[in-house]
């Protein structure tokens, strides 16, 4: 067996100490890794006696490793339909051989049976009755008491048709000073549904495209107040106008179905909204004084006095 130099110092020493008439002698092994695991045996050489009769004992080296998710045996993204039975996988390595426990990133329980619980332990996470609920991302953590655990997300995906929700389905806004107006809508579906944006005019909806008189985008950011496999959208009306003042719809469409959501846009007197221009602190606040009138009667008293 070689035995290099690591760091100025031999990969194997042996090592003696001596208590009385007991020798103990000691194999250190530098730099283990996971190749040293494996068994070493200790033999008490004996002169004049046959190499057969030597005393021997034998030991086993267990190099502990760190769990590590092995990915070809795991669960990256699971696509299920509502109703079915299905399954995550999560397998790793480590030494002694980990645990691995599944929580939902969102805090639910899992869908299991006899009782949804908040946690699962085993390789393989059971789905059963799949529904709408139960998408978003699940985690799985292995642990062995070596430092640090490993963890792997896995998605799940449930075939479904399109669900509309409105951020708020009136909005006002003031016409002719060019103001704009924002209509939000929040979309689930999967596969991911297409969104389009209706409005109607002279009694018929009409398509909207994006334009400089509308701004039709998807919300990237700030997405805390979101379900899972939830979208944002928004169409913004520039310049709001006399005519623009009518009910809109929010539209979503996938292989499964289609949604659509109502709003209505009103005029206002004044501008409504975060991007409201401020009054100056002229206009904003102003001081005057007032002159007091005194409107009750006033009374005068005579005395006459009689000679």
């Amino acid at each position: 067996m070689k035995n290099e130099v690591i760091g100025g110092l031999k990969k194997y020493e042996v090592q003696r100490k001596k208590l009385g008439d007991r020798d103990t002698f000691m194999l250190i092994i530098r730099r283990l890794r996971q190749e040293d695991a494996g068994y070493y045996k200790c033999t008490v050489r004996i002169q004049a006696v046959n190499n057969d009769l030597w005393p021997t004992k034998l030991g086993q080296l267990t190099v502990q490793a760190s769990p590590k998710i092995r990915i070809s045996g795991t669960t990256t993204v699971l696509q299920a339909h509502r109703g079915h039975n299905s399954s995550l996988q999560c397998s790793a390595t480590g030494i002694p051989y980990p645990n691995i426990t599944w929580v939902r990133l969102d805090g639910g329980l899992l869908p299991v049976l006899p009782t949804p619980v908040a946690q699962f332990r085993s390789e393989r996470l059971p789905l059963v009755n799949v529904d709408i609920q139960h998408m978003g991302i699940y985690r799985c953590v292995a642990d062995n008491f070596i430092k640090p655990p490993a963890e792997h997300l896995s998605q799940l995906l449930v075939f479904h048709a399109p669900r509309t929700r409105v951020v708020q389905n009136s909005v006002g806004q003031a016409q002719n000073r060019r103001f704009s107006a924002k209509l939000e809508c929040i979309v689930q579906g999967h596969p991911e549904p297409t969104v389009t944006w209706e409005r109607v005019i002279n009694n018929g909806r009409v398509r909207i495209t994006d334009n400089q008189k509308f701004d039709i985008n998807k919300q990237t950011k700030d997405l805390q107040n979101l379900m899972a496999m939830e979208s944002w959208y928004s169409l913004k009306i520039i310049n709001v106008q006399a005519n623009d003042y009518t009910t809109y719809y929010c539209i979503a469409e996938n292989n499964f179905g289609r949604a659509n959501s109502t709003f209505v846009l009103f005029e206002t007197t004044e501008c409504q909204g975060a991007n409201c221009p401020s009054l100056p602190p002229s206009a904003a606040t102003s001081t005057f004084s007032i002159n007091p009138v005194f409107l009750f009667p006033l009374f005068i008293s005579i005395e006459v006095l009689l000679l």
